[in-house]
């Protein structure tokens, strides 16, 4: 099973190219296509499932494409790819990473970009020129894809108890920095 998300993707055309980006004529093209029989359902907008299949992917440095195709496969394995046409992305933890690749360019930090990942794995979309804090996603080991927030918004999930909130943060150490900030003013 594939999880597409983080944009939209368009179902209906019939060449099977699903999505693509670019950022100016000369940077690298991104696209993701599906092969003949599988099937994609939109679960909500941007996230959709591709049953029955595995991702492919292929880069070709001299004519700036890199690909992800969708082929039908009987492995019960759990894919994730993440899309964004905007401003680029991070992934927690990096060994997620199966595969990525960016078409940068154009003002501050324009940058499309799509990856391959393997869940459990958090990603970090980013905003134009970093104006506003970065929103996170929780892309789960049943390939649930669940916005987080903000940091702000994180912590307080995580000091509530939600698992997948407690786990981010453990892993980019806000919790410690909230403790230590703690303590600090405990002091004064």
């Amino acid at each position: 099973m594939v999880i597409i998300a983080g944009d939209a993707v368009d179902t209906d055309r019939e060449d099977g190219r699903l999505w693509w980006a670019q950022n100016g004529a000369k940077r690298t093209r991104l696209s993701l296509y599906t092969t003949q029989g599988v099937h994609i359902d939109r679960v909500y907008l941007p996230v959709y499932v591709a049953r029955n299949a595995a991702p492919v992917w292929t880069s070709d440095e001299r004519n700036r494409e890199a690909s992800v195709y969708l082929r039908l496969s009987e492995k019960e394995r759990i894919y994730a790819i993440w899309l964004n046409s905007h401003c680029g992305f991070g992934v927690v933890p990096k060994d997620a990473v199966l595969w990525e690749a960016s078409s940068v360019g154009g003002p501050k930090n324009s940058e499309s970009k799509i990856a391959v990942l393997k869940p459990p794995c958090y990603i970090e979309e980013f905003t134009y020129k970093f104006a506003t804090p970065s929103s996170w996603y929780a892309i789960t080991l049943d390939g649930a894809v669940r916005r987080l927030g903000t940091r702000s918004n994180i912590v307080a999930l995580a000091l509530r108890g939600d698992k997948d909130a407690e786990r981010l943060a453990e892993l980019k150490g806000w919790l410690s920095e909230l403790t230590k900030q703690l303590e600090v003013q405990d002091e004064l």
